[in-house]
C-alpha cells in the first residue's frame, strides 16, 4: 500500500467514524501540496464533497462533544464548540465551566464565551487565558458588534476609510479580531481608540502609505 492508498484508506475510515473535522483537515492538507496526482486529487474532491453533504447533519452527541473539548486537538474543540453554540448553554454550564478552566484551545474557549454572552447566561465562570485567571458573567458583558467601544472604534474606523471601501472592510476585520481575542474583557473607549490607532499604522504599513 502507497502513501496515496493510506491516506485514501484513513480518510475512509474517518468518514465511516462521522469524524468529519479531522477527515477534512487530512483533505485539505492533502490538497494545498504543491503536486497531487490527477488521479488522486479526483478522489479527494470527492471525498471532500462527501464530508461537506454528510457533516452538514451530523450532530455530536454529548459525550462526543466532551471528549472533544476535553482530549480533542483544536479542530475537535472548535467542533463541539460550534456544536454547543446551538445548543442552550444553560444546561451546559457545568461543561463550560470546565473547558474555560482547562488548557483547551484558546480560539475555541474565546467563541464560547462570546456563545455565552449572546445566550446572556447569568452565572460566574473562570476562564484560563494566558497563564491568567479571569471572572466574569456572560449576562453582564455587551455582544462585541453592540458595545459602545466597539461601536465607537468602527465610527473612527469610517471616518478614515471614507474613500477606501477594501481597507476599511480589513480594519474592520481586524478590530473584530482584537475584540475577540480580549475575551472576556471588553475594551473601554479609551482603549478602543487606541487599536484604531494601531490598526490604522498596521495598514498604513502594509500598504506602503501612511493613513
Amino acid at each position: 500500500m502507497n502513501y496515496y492508498d493510506e491516506i485514501l484508506e484513513k480518510i475512509q475510515s474517518l468518514l465511516e467514524e462521522k469524524d468529519y473535522s479531522l477527515a477534512e483537515k487530512i483533505i485539505d492538507d492533502e490538497l494545498n501540496v504543491p503536486y497531487v496526482p490527477r488521479e488522486i486529487e479526483q478522489k479527494l474532491y470527492e471525498l471532500k464533497s462527501r464530508v461537506v453533504h454528510d457533516s452538514v447533519t451530523y450532530k455530536l452527541t454529548d459525550d462526543q462533544i466532551e471528549e472533544y473539548l476535553y482530549h480533542g486537538d483544536p479542530v475537535h474543540q472548535l467542533k463541539a464548540v460550534e456544536e454547543l453554540d446551538d445548543k442552550n448553554l444553560r444546561e451546559y454550564k457545568m461543561i463550560c465551566s470546565r473547558y474555560l478552566m482547562g488548557n483547551g484551545f484558546l480560539n475555541a474557549k474565546l467563541l464560547l464565551i462570546d456563545s455565552m454572552i449572546r445566550q446572556e447566561i447569568n452565572e460566574e465562570f473562570i476562564c484560563v487565558k494566558d497563564g491568567k485567571e479571569y471572572s466574569f458573567n456572560p449576562s453582564e458583558l455587551p455582544v462585541i458588534e453592540n458595545s459602545a467601544s466597539y461601536l465607537k472604534a468602527t465610527t473612527l474606523l469610517d471616518e478614515v476609510y471614507l474613500k477606501e471601501p477594501s481597507k476599511l472592510y480589513l480594519a474592520k476585520q481586524l478590530l473584530y479580531k482584537e475584540f475577540m481575542m480580549s475575551l472576556p474583557v471588553i475594551y473601554t473607549e479609551q482603549e478602543a481608540e487606541k487599536l484604531v490607532e494601531k490598526i490604522t499604522a498596521y495598514i498604513g504599513e502594509a500598504f506602503g502609505s501612511a493613513n
